[in-house]
């Protein structure tokens, strides 16, 4: 089972994880108490050890980005991926997997290069997109348009 969306509290940095069905329910921070906003969604970190669970598992579609830390256009990416985990917050969860620490889970879907992004939906690979990518086509190609 996936573990759902990550908050982050914009007043004293705590993140909390909300479960695929309840992005709807307020929540407070249990840090220091302050309302936690769906703008504050992060992006999630997978690996070789969490890939079943968090990517094949989920309730909700995945959006993962494949980055490397050698990566220049990654890092130039890192923005877009972080609103696009904001944009889609409820309706898609939006992961990343180093290539470095993760070769298993990128030999297994064939990436050459990155970025490179991953689509899935119930639990299968749909798409496998080179390069970085808009939160408009990642949504038609999941049917969330």
């Amino acid at each position: 089972m996936d573990s759902g969306y990550r908050l982050q509290c914009s007043n004293c940095g705590t993140q909390i994880g909300v479960p695929h069905g309840e992005t709807r329910v307020k929540r407070r921070c249990p840090g220091c108490g302050m309302p936690l906003i769906p703008g504050h969604a992060l992006p999630q970190e997978v690996t070789d050890e969490t890939w079943e669970a968090e990517v094949l598992g989920s309730a909700a579609p995945v959006v993962v980005e494949v980055w490397g830390p050698e990566c220049e256009v990654c890092a130039q990416y890192e923005l877009a991926v972080r609103q696009m985990a904001v944009d889609m917050y409820g309706e898609a969860r939006v992961l990343q997997l180093n290539i470095e620490e993760n070769p298993r889970t990128a030999a297994r879907y064939g990436i050459q290069g990155v970025p490179t992004v991953l689509l899935f939906a119930g639990g299968r690979h749909v798409a496998t997109l080179p390069g970085p990518r808009g939160v408009r086509g990642i949504r038609e190609r999941l049917g969330l348009a």
